[in-house]
């Protein structure tokens, strides 16, 4: 394997240290009042290296917001290992999504400033294309499960990804996000439970 020479090294930490300062500039300022010399002066590197690897802030904003969907995605993976069950799985997996929202140890971009800089499109295509496989997987186990009445997995998990997208965005706007987050978490519970068959015990809450 031919190893990285010493200017491929340095432009993969530029970019990371440019990809660092965005983060932590969109999180605290907001995408709107971060300017390029903001990002390049926390990077410490010139407008330049900038624009040597990104054509502009947006572009940033877009690569910068995918890895932090990615993390989401790895965040409610890691949550749902070991756990079995279709009801238990879809518990898990809607609050592992919310958690993400408050969770201090992750720094997440407010979603009402994305789906402003990116418009709705785009930034549905971002978000689905990494959230929406997981929440598919799951919809589908409850199916197969034989307790829940679904009859279109897809149409399902785009209901319920509209569901869960809105309650992040009521956490991200309350003043109170940790009492406005277990009140978003019961609802949706409450809400996926109506998806069981008459009957059925799988859904019981907790």
């Amino acid at each position: 394997m031919n190893s990285k020479t010493r200017k491929e090294e340095y432009a993969e930490m530029t970019r990371q240290a440019l990809m660092d300062s965005a983060l932590e500039l969109f999180v605290t300022k907001g995408f709107h009042k971060t300017s390029i010399e903001d990002i390049v002066q926390r990077a410490r590197v010139t407008r330049g290296a900038l624009y040597h690897h990104f054509q502009s802030k947006e572009e940033m904003f877009i690569d910068v917001y995918t890895v932090l969907v990615k993390q989401l995605v790895e965040v409610v993976e890691k949550k749902l290992s070991g756990v079995n069950g279709a009801w238990e799985r879809s518990v898990a997996g809607s609050r592992a999504f919310l958690d993400y929202c408050v969770d201090p140890d992750y720094q997440s971009i407010r979603l009402d400033d994305a789906i402003g800089v990116l418009g709705w499109k785009k930034w549905r295509q971002i978000d689905s294309s990494y959230t929406m496989k997981i929440l598919r997987d799951i919809i589908q186990d409850m199916k197969d499960s034989g307790d829940f009445s679904i009859e279109s997995v897809d149409y399902t998990a785009n209901m319920v990804y509209s569901l869960l997208v809105e309650a992040a965005l009521t956490i991200a706007g309350a003043k109170d996000r940790e009492k406005t987050h277990a009140q978003m978490s019961g609802i949706i519970q409450k809400m996926l439970s109506g998806f069981k068959k008459s009957g059925s015990t799988a859904a019981a809450e907790d």
